[in-house]
């Protein structure tokens, strides 16, 4: 008789445990795999799973997990599956992982929605001048109807700065509004960016053209600092900048003082510091709207990642292709932390 699937969950903070696995999703796992869990409330390392790991199918890995090494891999030889109910892998995995042949899926796609529509939102408030009204308000003026008006987002130039899962679903939240959508990427083809109804375009010409700029590349060594005086520079004046991706690709100083010269307006949700220290002159401006770091905090979304995680897993030990699989390549291209 063929040995029942054996999976290890190597998430030990209580309160994400709850947030990713409801009971329908355990009793779904625990239908097709026997499931185990690490101590809960420990922080493993990868050393310390090496003994723990031999005789599992496939694991589930989130924020907080130790990483699959070599070592580990080579301890694990019967792990054919890593599920990561979280984004970037690259906290979880190396090359080793890939060499061996294992099927990694993340749920990305679902923390890129989230992302997404953050970004959409903060672009709404801001060309809605949300905060503005809302602070004249309470310092109780009342608006002029004869002469007040907001940009909005209909017939609004968009600039794109990166062209992954996040930027593709910030396109199709878009469509609703008519904008004209500019792309910057080195790995979007001009055939894959006219099926999506937008214009792949130079760096140049998206900063200069765009009434709002939308940063959405990966974190890697050749992104850091990507955006930096040169760039906004080029910028219209009055634009908005809005960065939901990670504050390392921007110069932040360079931001800084475009912002305190009353240049430029942006939405912030990521820093170079996180958190962000309360006396970090960003937060005394008034064209600059600064976030939490909350672009993946939709419920719905968040909370399905691990229920989507276990439904490719069965896809997998079923024989069917799961979604969301990461190959070395897309592992190489992914935001560092």
């Amino acid at each position: 008789m063929r040995k029942r699937h054996q999976t290890l969950i190597t998430i030990t903070n209580a309160e994400l445990k709850k947030l990713l696995f409801d009971r329908a999703a355990i009793d779904w796992l625990s239908s097709f795999s026997n499931v185990q869990w690490l101590e809960e409330g420990r922080r493993y390392s990868s050393e310390e799973i090496l003994p723990l790991i031999s005789g599992f199918d496939a694991a589930i890995t989130s924020w907080g997990s130790p990483k699959f090494t070599e070592s580990v891999i080579k301890q694990g030889a019967q792990l054919s599956f890593i599920g990561h109910a979280a984004g970037s892998v690259v906290s979880v995995t190396e090359d080793a992982v890939y060499d061996a042949d294992i099927c990694v899926v993340s749920a990305n796609r679902l923390l890129a929605r989230s992302t997404a529509e953050s970004a959409v939102a903060m672009m709404l408030a801001g060309n809605w001048h949300l905060r503005e009204y809302g602070d004249s308000l309470r310092g109780g003026q009342w608006t002029v109807n004869s002469r007040e008006t907001v940009p909005g987002l209909y017939g609004q130039t968009i600039g794109l700065i990166g062209y992954g899962e996040i930027s593709q679903e910030v396109i199709r939240l878009l469509r609703p509004f008519g904008a004209r959508v500019l792309l910057y990427s080195r790995y979007c083809t001009h055939e894959e960016a006219s099926g999506a109804g937008v214009h792949l375009c130079s760096m140049d010409e998206l900063l200069r053209a765009s009434d709002i700029v939308s940063l959405h590349s990966t974190w890697t060594p050749a992104s850091v600092n990507m955006i930096g005086a040169h760039e906004l520079a080029k910028m219209k004046e009055g634009a908005l900048f809005v960065n939901t991706a990670r504050g390392a690709l921007v110069q932040e100083d360079a931001l800084l003082a475009e912002l305190q010269c009353g240049r430029l307006r942006a939405m912030l949700d990521v820093y170079v510091q996180e958190p962000l220290p309360q006396d970090h002159p960003l937060l005394t401006l008034p064209n600059a709207w600064c976030f939490p770091h909350i672009g993946g905090f939709n419920r719905k979304l968040k909370s399905g990642m691990g229920r989507y995680i276990i439904d490719n897993l069965y896809l997998h030990v079923t024989g069917q292709k799961p979604e969301g699989l990461i190959t070395k390549e897309r592992f190489k291209r992914m935001t560092q932390q």
